[in-house]
This record gives structure tokens, C-alpha cells and sequence, in this order.
């Protein structure tokens, strides 16, 4: 079930990366921005700005004007927040 909680307005960030044999990431994208729509079962969200990461280090932040819809996917098993991915930008847990 989708989280109903969600409200236009609230800050967000994405996660994306590559990790290595021994699941430690080695190249990460972390993207800042905000929500402004929440429909059932997806949000949209205004993303603002970027950071990129190799082995823990920030390599680049680039400032972003894009938006970009991610759907629900799952609720974790371990604290009941919500997943919701999208396969361009990664995903967010609400």
C-alpha cells in the first residue's frame, strides 16, 4: 500500500549507484528535490540538484531543473517505509 501521508512541498532525495563485488558502492548519484504532486499509487517530483560520488567522495554537483515521476514499489519489510523508484533517477524511501 502506497504511503497517504505524502504532502506537495515535502523534501526528497534519490539514490542510484553501482556497487562492487563486495557491496560496498563505488559510484553513487544522490539527486535533492521536492515533491509537488502525490497521486494513489505515484509522486512526481521537481528535481533541483545532483551530487556524484566515487568511493565516498563527491566527484561533481550539478544544479538540475528537471521533473521526473516515480511510481510506488514496495513498503520495507524492516521499518514500513515506502519505496518508490523510478528507472532513470533511482530510488526514494519515504
Amino acid at each position: 500500500m502506497a504511503n497517504t501521508n505524502l504532502t506537495t512541498g515535502t523534501k526528497v532525495q534519490t539514490h542510484n549507484g553501482n556497487c562492487s563485488m563486495g557491496g560496498m558502492f563505488i559510484y553513487e548519484v544522490f539527486r535533492n528535490g521536492e515533491i509537488v504532486k502525490v497521486n494513489e499509487k505515484s509522486i512526481r517530483v521537481r528535481l533541483t540538484d545532483e551530487r556524484r560520488t566515487t568511493n565516498g567522495n563527491t566527484t561533481s554537483e550539478t544544479a538540475l531543473n528537471t521533473n521526473a515521476t516515480f511510481a510506488f514499489w514496495k513498503n520495507r519489510s524492516d521499518n514500513g517505509k515506502a519505496l518508490y523508484k523510478n528507472a532513470q533517477f533511482g530510488i526514494i524511501t519515504i
